[in-house]
């Protein structure tokens, strides 16, 4: 499904970004302006390795068929990918919602469209995108952080991308809040993303109204449904007590990881975004009060706590993005 693009114009460097969802493949040309030029996005094919990787060009193959680019304007693929990965041998070890296990992602690309590959971490391409062109663009210390099914964060400082020996720093979900906290998968209890992501609302949620909590969302378990965010959301906004409260306390649980965030790098600007986002009328503001209430004064006050500039296309701008980071020519960033 090609979804369009603006009208490609003249530009010294192209790059190609790929983001690899649980459910969904993003291909998008991207111009050194940040501006995606042209999109197709395609099933993931979560689990099948040929499945994933006839996917993966197919999706790249047709973007550039649609969008008639000239290949020798294209200066890479960057590649934003969840899970455990090497940047350096671009191998995706492990990525639990697309289901691949030791995938060459490096190796696929360059055999079959023969230009360079760089791959990431998603949240940290998501950093990338909204430091260059997003949110953080001007500033030299940010902090992205993505709220969805899970937590993570991608750190920029002094306009470093911090990656680490095993390109795992940044695994903001699984800070530890509470020692003897609820268990979490990889083994440790209390981890941030327990207690303030997408799933945790969920699952909270649900809970709380099975033992009888009293919410205008009540009627969809006596029905034998789940409540989804999308009620939740929709119930605050209309006042509904329960619904409010519980985002509040995520946002709450969110503001104290970003406390220690703040404290450990010092940074200008936190931009928040994924899909949990979408419920920033109560999360963010509870997230900004924690910070003000709890923070060390001289070093929260005056950092810029926002939302994504790029929204959820901020992975696939980003790992397009990292062809742009280091490059001989300067990066537009207006």
């Amino acid at each position: 499904m090609f979804l369009g693009g603006n009208q490609m114009e003249e530009s010294k460097d192209l790059a190609i970004g790929l983001d690899l969802g649980g459910t969904k493949i993003l291909a998008a040309l991207i111009s050194r302006q940040g501006e995606i030029l042209g999109e197709f996005e395609c099933k993931t094919s979560a689990g099948e390795k040929r499945d994933a990787a006839a996917n993966i060009l197919f999706a790249i193959n047709s973007l550039l068929a649609d969008t008639a680019a000239d290949r020798n304007r294209i200066i890479g693929i960057g590649v934003a990918s969840a899970g455990i990965i090497d940047s350096e041998q671009k191998i995706i070890h492990y990525a639990k919602n697309i289901g691949l296990k030791n995938f060459p992602i490096g190796t696929l690309l360059e055999d079959n469209l023969q230009l360079p590959v760089r791959l990431s971490n998603d949240a940290n391409a998501a950093a990338v995108g909204e430091w260059i062109w997003g949110a953080g663009r001007g500033k030299q210390n940010v902090i992205y952080i993505t709220v969805s099914t899970g937590v993570g964060s991608g750190i920029i400082s002094n306009g470093q991308l911090i990656t680490g020996i095993h390109d795992s720093a940044g695994e903001f979900g699984h800070i530890t809040i509470s020692h003897d906290g609820i268990l979490c998968e990889c083994g440790n209890r209390g981890c941030l993303e327990k207690y303030a992501s997408g799933t945790a609302i969920n699952e909270r949620a649900n809970q709380l109204l099975k033992n009888g909590e009293t919410s205008s969302l009540l009627s969809i378990i006596e029905k034998g449904l789940v409540v989804t965010n999308k009620e939740i959301d929709a119930a605050a906004k209309q006042g509904d007590l329960f619904s409010i409260r519980l985002l509040k306390e995520a946002g709450e649980y969110l503001g104290m990881g970003v406390i220690s965030l703040i404290h450990l790098f010092n940074t200008e600007a936190v931009v928040l975004g994924g899909g949990v986002m979408n419920m920033a009328a109560f999360i963010l503001p509870s997230i900004k009060e924690t910070v003000a209430k709890y923070g060390i004064p001289k070093m929260v006050n005056g950092v810029e706590i926002k939302e994504s500039a790029l929204g959820n296309k901020a992975g696939v701008i980003g790992a397009a993005g990292l062809f742009y980071l280091n490059n001989d020519a300067q990066v537009t960033m207006n």
